[in-house]
């Protein structure tokens, strides 16, 4: 139902529209895993493992219908109050996989597309990696960041921030910071809350230690009024097809959100976010699925 019901809205241009009327807000795109396996990553219960296919499909529509900026260039933009062009978007890849590397990273380079890879820094050192996942190592994220891929931090060990001691969470962010400087050499990093989870006192911390912006889990696109501690994005799930994700790219998501919002009680919502407790992955976010189309 739901692939029907983007599949609609992009075939009776609805969906341009919508772009249209958010133009000069940003999406921040997060992705995570890109496989060129020509079956789907099974389980892969929060989505994160894209297709390369539809990838590929992804890029090509931003490249003919948007205009792709850095990270670093959002930034120096609101610092300067200055206006991006229109139908700005940035795009950016959580958790360090290593197929970014191998799959994702030589695509975006032919494309001449700028992005950030958020690097769990325990993990390139080989700590603590989970059984089956490979993630990028620091001689990868060096080529990379040579490439021309902004590096940004995801943490030491991915955990809940608000659910840490304040040293502990002084720990996570200032030593995955120190590493990547170590590492990379890199002046500007940017930070990605693991699950999207923060709080004001974690905020002001990651400002404190010199991270230049961090990004959060709230749906939504940014303006000049978003706090840089508090930037909101928009993931891509394994499954989205060109309709779904150009609805997604639009702002139609963001909408349906608020609409879900005002017309369901939170005890009514199916739809459980994927950096709810009970998960242990570095998932990010809910998935808009069709329950709003078929209810009410």
């Amino acid at each position: 139902m739901k692939k029907l019901i983007f599949a609609l809205l992009y075939a009776t241009r609805l969906v341009s529209v919508i772009a249209w009327l958010n133009r000069r807000r940003i999406p921040i795109l997060c992705y995570h895993s890109v496989t060129d396996s020509e079956n789907p990553v099974q389980p892969d219960p929060h989505k994160q493992h894209i297709p390369l296919h539809l990838f590929l499909q992804h890029l090509d529509y931003l490249k003919n219908k948007y205009n792709v900026v850095s990270l670093s260039e959002f930034q120096k933009a609101k610092r300067e109050n200055r206006v991006l062009p229109d139908y700005s978007v940035v795009l950016t890849f959580d958790d360090g996989f290593e197929d970014f590397y191998k799959v994702a990273a030589p695509h975006i380079g032919r494309r001449k597309l700028p992005a950030t890879v958020f690097v769990i820094t325990d993990r390139a050192d080989g700590r603590f990696v989970p059984d089956g996942e490979s993630f990028l190592s620091w001689d990868e994220i060096k080529e990379l960041s040579s490439s021309g891929i902004d590096i940004g931090s995801h943490t030491c060990s991915h955990p809940r921030l608000p659910d840490l001691s304040l040293p502990d969470v002084t720990r996570e962010l200032s030593e995955s910071y120190a590493a990547i400087r170590l590492h990379v050499g890199q002046t500007q990093i940017s930070l990605s809350y693991p699950y999207g989870q923060l709080s004001q006192a974690i905020s002001r911390l990651a400002e404190s230690i010199g991270y230049s912006c961090a990004i959060a889990n709230d749906i939504g696109r940014n303006d000049q009024n978003t706090n840089l501690f508090g930037l909101s994005r928009t993931v891509i799930a394994s499954d989205d097809d060109i309709a779904t994700f150009a609805g997604r790219v639009s702002g139609l998501t963001e909408w349906i959100s608020v609409a879900r919002r005002l017309f369901r009680s939170e005890t009514d919502v199916s739809c459980e976010p994927s950096f709810s407790k009970r998960y242990g992955s570095a998932a990010a976010q809910s998935y808009i699925d069709s329950s709003f189309f078929t209810q009410r």
